[in-house]
């Protein structure tokens, strides 16, 4: 059973987008992707968004960070989107540190049923900073090239072009952008 269903069975009141914020849930979840096809993980990858994203790479599961978030939110008595407004009071987010160091930002959430929207803080430890058109790439070149080959420009540029509908990139450079994904996608 992948975190993503377990996040269903969970009495959680916890908004979170994994596709956005957790590579170990992406890794599986391209796994999965792999077995269903293209047209079905497309639709899926647009979960992403379109704007700079900050995705989480520490060891914490997303049940473990549930559970953390979860007992930060009893200690501190958040039953209900009314608690958590006064507990936010006078900013509209608060940061929490998590049992490995990283920081967590929590929100007041659109559904009343998950009002704690939480993602990983920006410029936190296992956190770091991407373009959501970058980590729809490497998502897409992991899918559909494998983990048996090194993919090059013109690989990459080829299924940006064909299946993101996205315009080429005139280069890679090593620890930036796409190659700092495929880097952290290959060394977990």
């Amino acid at each position: 059973m992948s975190s993503i269903e377990n996040i269903s069975e969970g009495n959680f009141p916890i908004t979170f987008n994994p596709y956005k914020h957790h590579l170990g849930f992406l890794k599986e979840q391209i796994e999965v992707w792999k077995k269903k096809g293209w047209k079905e993980a497309e639709q899926e990858i647009k979960l992403i968004g379109t704007n700079l994203i900050d995705i989480y790479f520490g060891r914490l599961t997303i049940d473990e960070i549930f559970g953390e978030i979860h007992l930060l939110a009893k200690k501190n008595g958040l039953t209900s989107p009314i608690e958590l407004a006064h507990w936010l009071d006078p900013l509209e987010y608060r940061k929490t540190e998590l049992s490995d160091n990283s920081f967590w930002v929590i929100k007041q959430g659109q559904d009343s049923s998950r009002f704690l929207h939480i993602h990983p803080g920006k410029y936190s430890p296992f956190t770091m900073r991407v373009k959501a058109t970058n980590l729809k790439t490497v998502i897409a070149v992991k899918i559909l090239t494998g983990d048996n080959i090194q993919p090059d420009l013109p690989v990459i540029n080829k299924i940006r072009k064909e299946k993101l509908k996205m315009s080429p990139v005139k280069g890679l450079v090593e620890g930036k952008g796409i190659a700092r994904l495929l880097a952290n996608f290959s060394s977990m």
